[in-house]
């Protein structure tokens, strides 16, 4: 027990005591105040290190736009140019765009292997014989109904011509002509997948000659070059009764729409339902799995404006 004769200790005393108490607990507790002045420091590091693994990774080639060494004077020295004509489909996505490349507009076309012919589970004789997918040669279909045949078959006719119209702009033949191409579509057309892919260019006729090809070169409206070669393909028109036999065909053309589980495709269908000289009503069928519509990416800008198009013309 405290001597109340000595009176109250003073502040200094006090305050001495305090610390010694304080610096005797911190001392048992080393361990622990190492762990908490270190927390700041280890993020830090942590988030240092992590800003340099995703610079590495941005700076790889495929996350920065395509470049190349390009003598734009004309004195011989070379200059780093770095633009969408310098890049691949996975560079494109990262280039500044001023303005946006103006692309010949495509349909989308299915692959040989998977072109609508004859089968089992579908009742219909006049599609191609199975055999075609062997050789590559079986047409794109185009299917069409409505009430009035005759114009249905006038209106498609007018759509598929029976020669390449040739122009003097390249890219105005290409659009012109009933163009397509089975490559994928992209989530953007700043790049178009067809003619950057290497995938072929069908160009759709009525009828192909034995050597119906047609190379072509052109630019595109940001200086992007292209060269290729479109393939003629024949276009197959067929009528239908009703649209729910059209309906029916194309489900049947799903792999899981047929108990064979194969691919039969259209290129496109079209309704021209109550059509005349004096008013114009149609209906167009695309196949929307080309969407890539899986609800975790962006989707995909499916070839339909060129169907609309060929119609409307």
């Amino acid at each position: 027990m405290a001597d109340p004769s000595l009176g109250p200790a003073s502040f200094w005393t006090q305050a001495n005591a305090l610390l010694r108490k304080n610096l005797t607990y911190q001392k048992r507790n080393i361990k622990t105040n190492i762990r908490l002045i270190s927390f700041p420091f280890l993020l830090c590091l942590l988030l240092v290190l992590l800003q340099i693994l995703i610079n590495t990774q941005l700076d790889k080639p495929a996350n920065k736009c395509g470049c190349q060494c390009v003598d734009t004077t004309g004195s011989g020295k070379c200059e780093k140019v770095c633009g969408l004509q310098y890049s691949d489909l996975d560079q494109a996505g990262t280039c500044a765009i001023p303005n946006s490349p103006a692309w010949p507009p495509l349909i989308q076309v299915p692959e040989p292997e998977f072109r609508a012919v004859r089968t089992d589970f579908l009742p219909f004789t006049d599609l191609p014989n199975e055999s075609c997918r062997t050789s590559g040669s079986c047409p794109a279909t185009f299917l069409f109904t409505g009430n009035n045949q005759s114009l249905g078959e006038i209106l498609l006719g007018n759509m598929i011509t029976s020669s390449f119209q040739n122009a003097t702009n390249v890219a105005i033949s290409l659009a012109t002509n009933v163009v397509g191409s089975d490559s994928f579509p992209q989530t953007t057309n700043f790049l178009e997948s067809a003619f950057i892919s290497g995938d072929p260019i069908y160009n759709i006729q009525t009828q192909c000659s034995s050597n119906s090809t047609f190379p072509f070169t052109f630019q595109t409206s940001s200086s992007i070059p292209v060269q290729g070669e479109a393939s003629c393909v024949q276009g197959l028109r067929l009528w239908r009764d009703s649209s729910s036999a059209i309906n029916d065909e194309i489900y049947k053309g799903y792999r899981k729409g047929n108990s064979e589980g194969k691919i039969n495709e259209i290129v496109a269908a079209y309704d021209f339902l109550n059509s005349n000289k004096n008013s114009f009503n149609v209906t167009i069928w695309y196949n929307s799995t080309y969407k890539n519509d899986t609800g975790q990416t962006a989707i995909a800008l499916v070839r339909v404006p060129r169907s609309v198009n060929l119609v409307n013309a």
